[in-house]
């Protein structure tokens, strides 16, 4: 089975035991994350340890993405990494021009800091001076995915720390998006982070173990994957499959390198397609077929994959059977699409 995969090594070292990963549908327990008393003052900026007693690692930040140390923070930048924790970390310690203060990983809310809290780095165009940044591993664009409960309660925790050091008021005019900085290029995190979810968590109110599954942050309009570029790991898993079910022998990895370009321009030639490997809106067009409760095989694990973008948190076993029904229905429903169950072309449409 050919493969795109190229693993990284784990170059950090953990300091705590890493937590268990429940996973599975969302539990019905509620949680809070309570409120974490005054840290007297910042550790020495020579210290290679954390500041913030939750954090597990400490990797210094190139030292071309750190500005002057400060007096005050007045706010929280939250960014998602578009990528792997590792590959974040990796990117910023490089002498590469950014970094934000923490890094949280999504499986289990590993953190590791990068840069003092009284340092400026870059990492939020003109709010640098004043925020500390802190990266969620992820995706935008596969939020249900990524924006695990573990990963809210852990950078919640994080933020009333935060919080508690540099009297930041717990509101959304001081806790922020990278996308709501007065001159922000970027768009993360993106309408799938949960800010009610979230903000509830720093407030140390009860919500529930798992945020509410974000539907409606899929769009009208089919993802792109290239093997030119890095690209969201469950799109490329959708694409892998659907070649697949094409009659492609892909490892469906999340990888879409040489090897998944090369299984595109195959089909791309076949069906008379501009042919460049890049599996785009036309492609994605041909791949998909409709399917539906009773369906099954490669397909479906395409249905399934997609779906858990958004938080259906769906086995990935190729079998359409009531609880992917479901999901597709909820899906529909949530975006005002026809609610029957059948994952058709404008179904597909949403949810790649």
């Amino acid at each position: 089975m050919s493969s795109d995969q190229n693993s990284l090594p784990d170059l950090a070292l953990s300091r705590r035991r890493m937590l268990a990963l429940t996973g599975g549908a969302a539990a019905v327990a509620a949680v809070s994350v309570p409120a974490l008393a005054r840290v007297a003052g910042a550790a020495p900026s020579t210290a290679n340890v954390p500041e913030y007693s939750g954090a597990d690692d400490w990797v210094s930040a190139g030292s071309n993405a750190l500005g002057d140390t400060r007096s005050d923070v007045t706010a929280v930048v939250i960014h998602t990494t578009q990528g792997a924790y590792q590959g974040a970390i990796n990117h910023m310690a490089g002498e590469n021009g950014v970094a934000a203060h923490y890094v949280i990983r999504s499986s289990d809310g590993h953190m590791t800091q990068m840069v003092r809290e009284n340092r400026i780095s870059w990492h939020a165009n003109s709010a640098n001076s004043y925020s500390v940044g802190i990266e969620h591993e992820g995706w935008v664009e596969e939020p249900g995915f990524y924006y695990t409960g573990t990963m809210y309660r852990e950078s919640a925790k994080l933020v009333q720390h935060l919080c508690s050091t540099w009297n930041i008021p717990q509101d959304r005019d001081h806790i922020i998006g990278h996308n709501e900085v007065e001159d922000a290029t970027h768009t993360d995190p993106g309408p799938g982070w949960n800010w009610s979810y979230f903000m509830s968590l720093v407030r140390g109110e009860s919500v529930s173990d798992e945020p509410p599954a974000p539907w409606t942050a899929a769009r009208d309009t089919y993802s792109t994957v290239s093997p030119e570029r890095s690209n969201p790991p469950q799109t490329s898993r959708v694409a892998q499959h659907l070649l697949n079910f094409r009659g492609a022998d892909l490892e469906v990895d999340g990888v879409f390198g040489s090897v998944s370009g090369a299984a595109a321009r195959e089909f791309q030639e076949e069906q008379g397609l501009t042919v460049d490997g890049v599996v785009g809106p036309q492609t994605f067009a041909e791949l998909i077929a409709e399917r539906r409760s009773g369906s099954d095989g490669h397909a479906v694990r395409a249905v399934q994959t997609a779906l858990n973008k958004y938080g259906a948190g769906l086995e990935v076993d190729g079998s359409f059977g009531p609880v992917t029904d479901t999901a597709v229905k909820e899906f529909q429903d949530a975006n005002d699409l026809t609610v029957d169950g059948i994952v058709g072309a404008i179904t597909w449409r949403w949810i790649v």
